[in-house]
């Protein structure tokens, strides 16, 4: 899994404005914890703690004039906490903790786990471990209803959406995945009927009311089901109205997907012929992602991810730019003689010889640009020589990272960089656990959603899990 993030919001805690409410005229709207609201008769069966946040939320509707500007830090969330209670999900979350969440939240583990295992992944993406009465890979359908459920419900009462925020640089997207591919993202119900990423991923957007990302480094072209997925995949986001459902369709075509990593080390260690091989598996594979995902390329729905190292970089020059842009030259060759075996046959795609290059040149535009900076984990660092000034620059940032949300007194001082902009984005794993990351460093907070396999465990969260450092609940309510 390549996604990295582009950019984040600043997240404003903003006090509300002095406003005097009718019930105690003394009373100003950012200090009203002590007033009880009235219920009425209609509402005998709730309770009065969230008889009081809607009868708080409706002065707020009123007094605002309605909620088309308003996002949940411009509330007070103090006296807004009840608005969630019966939503099964949120059981033992106050609305700061919820808020929290919902302006954070940018990866949803739908399914833990990857089989490309990549030596860039920043998510240390290994296969799924297997699941027991202990352990899980994936949400079960029912705990990823009850997230999406809960979420549309709480913004059904809240008149806006939770994620809502106009701040710039907000994140554009969400994901349903950390350290899997999308390919292989798909969940059984109870009644043992499959959903796959159309399903998953419209469920999270409609939840959120953020478009997501489908991301892909390839498949094994002999693995008949996964090619029939992408195969439908192709079709489906052809469509323009599915395809506008998605913030972006992302192929990542780069030096360190498994295979190729074992190429680059066999020529390292002067082994030419098992180089070869793997050379070769590599470029029939991602030959075959491209023909697959045509009607992608032509429509313009299909976005490349490049990266490599630097041609300064101390690595193999197969992990360099260079040696991706002649990866690309083989690739596309390889993709040039599959097409013309579709114009001799089946012509699927190919109806006229010259399509071919047209084809072909809009993939080289694409994938011109390529991405040489990155957060360098574990993994990759083994492939670079030691003293490399990237390596040492990531590990001087991790250092930094630690030691300023050690020293933070208020969660603004965690997530808000000095630029005033979100620095972390929250990921849910499938056990409802919640985390910060910023791509090189991961923290755990105290926050759980109340998931039927909230005790089961997972595989390990990486980057750089930092289990010493905890974000409290204390500090998660220490916003306004």
């Amino acid at each position: 899994m390549d996604m990295k993030i582009n950019s984040i919001s600043n997240i404003q805690y903003t006090r509300l404005p002095s406003k005097t409410y009718a019930t105690k005229p003394s009373a100003r709207a950012d200090n009203l914890t002590h007033i009880t609201f009235t219920s009425t008769a209609l509402f005998k069966r709730q309770s009065a703690r969230y008889i009081n946040a809607r009868e708080y939320l409706n002065f707020e509707k009123k007094l605002k004039n309605g909620f088309d500007n308003v996002e949940i830090y411009d509330l007070n969330l103090n006296l807004l906490d009840g608005i969630q209670e019966g939503i099964k999900v949120f059981k033992g979350l106050n609305m700061k903790e919820i808020a929290f969440i919902g302006q954070t939240i940018t990866e949803v583990a739908v399914k833990r786990g990857c089989y490309n295992n990549c030596s860039h992944c920043y998510a240390g993406g290994m296969p799924p471990i297997r699941e027991d009465s202990e352990h899980i890979n994936k949400m079960s359908w029912n705990d990823f209803t009850a997230l999406t459920d809960g979420f549309k419900e709480l913004n059904k009462r809240l008149g806006f959406s939770i994620t809502k925020s106009h701040k710039k640089n907000y994140i554009p997207y969400i994901t349903s995945f950390h350290d899997a591919d999308s390919i292989d993202i798909v969940l059984k119900d109870n009644k043992g009927l499959s959903h796959d990423f159309t399903d998953i991923s419209e469920k999270l957007s409609e939840a959120f009311d953020i478009k997501s990302i489908f991301d892909t480094a390839g498949w094994n072209p002999k693995n008949t089901a996964t090619q029939m997925r992408a195969e439908k995949y192709a079709k489906y986001y052809e469509n323009p109205k599915n395809a506008s459902k998605l913030h972006q369709f992302n192929l990542s075509v780069n030096p360190y997907h498994s295979i190729h990593t074992r190429e680059v080390l066999f020529e390292r260690m002067g082994e030419t012929e098992k180089a070869e091989k793997f050379r070769k598996l590599y470029i029939d594979r991602m030959a075959n992602v491209l023909y697959t995902f045509t009607p992608l390329i032509e429509s313009g729905k299909l976005t490349f991810l490049a990266r490599s190292a630097a041609n300064y970089s101390k690595v193999d020059r197969g992990f360099q730019e260079r040696g991706l842009r002649f990866l690309y030259d083989e690739i596309f060759e390889a993709l040039s003689e599959k097409y013309k075996e579709d114009f001799l046959g089946q012509q699927h795609f190919i109806k006229d010889l010259s399509k071919i290059k047209k084809i072909i040149n809009s993939c080289r535009m694409k994938m011109e640009h390529i991405n040489t900076s990155m957060c360098i984990t574990d993994r990759l660092t083994k492939l670079y020589a030691s003293g490399d000034t990237e390596v040492s620059n990531c590990n001087r940032i991790r250092k930094s990272d630690i030691k300023r949300i050690n020293n933070a007194k208020t969660i603004n001082d965690i997530l808000i960089n000095n630029r005033g902009y979100l620095k972390y984005a929250g990921l849910l794993d499938s056990n409802g656990h919640y985390y910060l990351t910023d791509f090189c460093l991961t923290f755990p907070t105290e926050l759980q959603l109340n998931f039927e396999n909230k005790n089961k465990k997972t595989a390990p969260i990486e980057p750089y899990l930092q289990t010493d450092t905890i974000i409290t609940r204390r500090l998660i309510n220490s916003c306004k």
